[in-house]
């Protein structure tokens, strides 16, 4: 006999956990847009900050489960948002912040495809060019870019072709915030590896920013430079003659990235000569300059870039002897000791005693020289001491220094016929 009719009573039967996370996330979207749609600028601002972050470690799959599979209704709702707004300022900023959540999401590559198919990389470039954008807005839709170039080539291609490297190069000219620069430079960096076809047009871009008037842009163009340099060949004496400008420059750092590109240049057999014949170009200024008296503190533009050209010269012969032999053969010996006789900069004549004692213990040549010119005595102290020898010239010394007209011609030896240069330039330092 049954207790239970198996025809009359039904057993409950519970629903399962994800049924019940489902329904639940459900409610939550639900609710979610619903105060979207209904909310103005502060309640969907709100709702992207908390969104920001909660979820952005967040990856595709974990994206899609706190939305209940429909995370591309959010997406849509953020993208339509900014493409009515940008135009009319805000905070343009967390919008494109919300939008990296989802494209930098791994396995998020539909999330990618949609933001693409509604013109989202064209809205983004447009926010690099407005006037009205703040430049945390610029730096973060820079960042955006980045993000979407990291994703594949194809995708490197779709921003080239539109336009994405002049609005990037165009947006870094106008910037004067380091942010924005150093955004800028990232996405160049990121457009250049893994896209040969357009490799060459960063390149380029990046070589007409050297000349700008805003420091922050010079410095970042130099280092993305250096950077990009060996994915392209061999670098053109236009460019060398561009980056020997920079060492004109009152900013530090963008001295030291100007050094640092020399440092690269120099190991290209192509304009190895035009670096060491440019940098001795750059250590003798006019007569007028040397000689007349101090009327500033501040120092001249030709002597901070005299300064400099001495300093990378005395690093660059220091750790190559076959530079040291080239500098010697172009006339750097007499130019040094033209700039030993500058009483007007220090600095220039500290780096220049440096850069000859490196020169006086390769080659006797150039002892015999500086001995001629100083004299034993002086000499003698120069050695023991480079650094201070600009405080111990009479000014006899020092006119005899400025008219001197010395040729220095080296013996060459035959173990010399191998070239270390490439060896050793990627070891020199600037400090």
């Amino acid at each position: 006999m049954k207790l239970f009719d198996e025809n009359v009573v039904k057993f409950y039967s519970p629903p399962s956990l994800g049924t019940m996370v489902k329904k639940t996330s459900t409610i939550g979207l639900q609710q979610l847009l619903q105060e979207w749609d209904h909310g103005k600028t502060k309640t969907r601002e709100k709702i992207l900050s908390n969104f920001i972050s909660r979820h952005k470690d967040d990856s595709g799959p974990d994206l899609e489960a706190e939305f209940a599979e429909a995370g591309s209704l959010f997406l849509t709702r953020i993208t339509t948002w900014l493409r009515l707004t940008y135009l009319l300022g805000g905070n343009i900023k967390i919008q494109l912040d919300a939008i990296k959540v989802f494209l930098s999401a791994s396995c998020g590559q539909r999330y990618l495809s949609e933001f693409l198919e509604v013109g989202g990389i064209l809205t983004v470039l447009e926010i690099l060019g407005l006037k009205t954008a703040r430049e945390e807005d610029k730096s973060s839709a820079m960042e955006l870019l980045e993000t979407i170039s990291n994703c594949g080539r194809k995708y490197k291609e779709v921003i080239c072709e539109s336009y994405g490297v002049r609005a990037a190069a165009e947006c870094m000219a106008r910037s004067y915030t380091a942010h924005t620069q150093e955004a800028g430079r990232s996405l160049l960096y990121s457009l250049a590896h893994g896209n040969p076809r357009y490799q060459k047009q960063v390149y380029q871009v990046l070589k007409d920013l050297l000349p700008s008037t805003n420091p922050g842009t010079q410095r970042v163009a130099a280092q993305g430079l250096r950077h990009i340099q060996k994915l392209v060949g061999p670098p053109t004496q236009a460019l060398v003659e561009n980056v020997l400008a920079l060492l004109r420059s009152l900013y530090s750092d963008v001295q030291y990235e100007a050094c640092e590109l020399l440092k690269e240049l120099v190991g290209h057999v192509e304009v190895r000569e035009a670096v060491i014949v440019g940098l001795i170009a750059l250590l003798t200024p006019t007569l007028d300059d040397v000689i007349r008296p101090a009327v500033s503190d501040t120092p001249l533009p030709q002597h901070l870039q005299q300064a400099a050209a001495a300093k990378v010269l005395g690093l660059m012969c220091g750790a190559s002897p076959p530079l040291a032999t080239i500098a010697v053969e172009s006339g750097a010996v007499q130019s040094l000791i033209v700039v030993l006789s500058n009483v007007r900069h220090s600095p220039s004549q500290q780096h220049a005693a440096r850069t000859l004692s490196y020169l006086v213990n390769m080659f006797t040549e150039v002892h015999s020289t500086l001995q001629e010119c100083l004299g034993a005595d002086l000499l003698e102290e120069f050695l023991k001491s480079p650094e201070d020898i600009h405080k111990k010239l009479t000014p006899t010394q020092l006119d005899k220094l400025i008219s001197n007209n010395t040729q220095v011609m080296l013996q060459h030896n035959s173990s010399e016929d191998e070239d270390p240069i490439l060896k050793t330039t990627g070891e020199i330092t600037v400090q």
